[in-house]
């Protein structure tokens, strides 16, 4: 098992012990919130057992942070279970608007961990984040301030569906190679996209990538640590130099 997951065997290891409390002591396992990297894993380790459910719930719709209920089939599972509640930052608007980034860092700098909320949205202007339940009533309580606008939340309970906005800018490139899509994509020079990939700050559809050779595919999700994300598209189509024309569709 742990030879098909090179350099996560730490994690797969964890989902393995899950297997076996759910089996053999009929517990529930609620995980912390997953990127679809490792919902993916999960799913693979847990495999086609019939004795075994596998639910996730994100708090949102058509989300990608997950967490993940591994119970005996007999459970019966409920909304509840997922532990999860859904807060919309309020804050004056007309004084300074806030970033994704932004709102990112101040939960990390109350030594909040990741694991512990999922993605946060915006909708219409508005900003909501997803957080395990059992931390909720610590961010509502130190969570005053981002940047230099005070700000609070309020627990909501309408649903949330994730719709994307991207910056789309158009590309021509000699190669598929990461290193030369992350160099043009984020306009440094190959050698630096080399290196940042070896270093470990890049990643394609939250799996970390550390090969600077690796093709990149239609629809990766690419990640630069930093400097945001972005979905590479393949144009399909040629210039007369034969370099290929492609777009990257960069989450606002």
């Amino acid at each position: 098992m742990l030879e098909h997951f090179k350099g996560e065997e730490v994690f797969v290891k964890k989902i393995l012990d899950y297997k076996d409390q759910v089996q053999y002591r009929q517990r529930l396992i609620l995980t912390p919130f997953y990127n679809p990297y490792y919902q993916s894993i999960v799913k693979k380790v847990i495999g086609n057992d019939p004795d075994i459910q596998i639910l996730q719930k994100s708090g949102f719709v058509d989300s990608e942070s997950q967490r993940m209920i591994i119970a005996p089939s007999y459970y019966e599972i409920t909304d509840d279970d997922f532990s999860i509640v859904v807060v919309k930052v309020i804050y004056a608007k007309n004084f300074e608007k806030i970033t994704h980034r932004d709102i990112l860092g101040a939960l990390m700098s109350l030594g909040v961990k990741r694991e512990l909320f999922g993605d946060i949205v915006e909708k219409d202007g508005e900003f909501y984040i997803a957080l395990d339940k059992k931390i909720y009533e610590y961010v509502k309580d130190y969570l005053t301030q981002i940047r230099h606008s005070k700000v609070k939340l309020q627990l909501c309970e309408e649903k949330i569906e994730v719709n994307n906005q991207y910056i789309i800018r158009q590309f021509i490139v000699s190669s598929f190679r990461l290193d030369k899509i992350v160099a043009s994509f984020y306009k440094i020079s190959r050698q630096k996209a080399a290196d940042f990939i070896r270093a470990g700050h890049v990643k394609v559809n939250h799996k970390p990538v550390e090969q600077i050779n690796y093709l990149c595919n239609n629809r990766d999700i690419i990640s630069f640590k930093g400097h945001g994300r972005v979905m590479f598209v393949d144009c399909q189509r040629q210039t007369r130099s034969d370099n290929s024309v492609v777009e990257g569709y960069f989450y606002k």
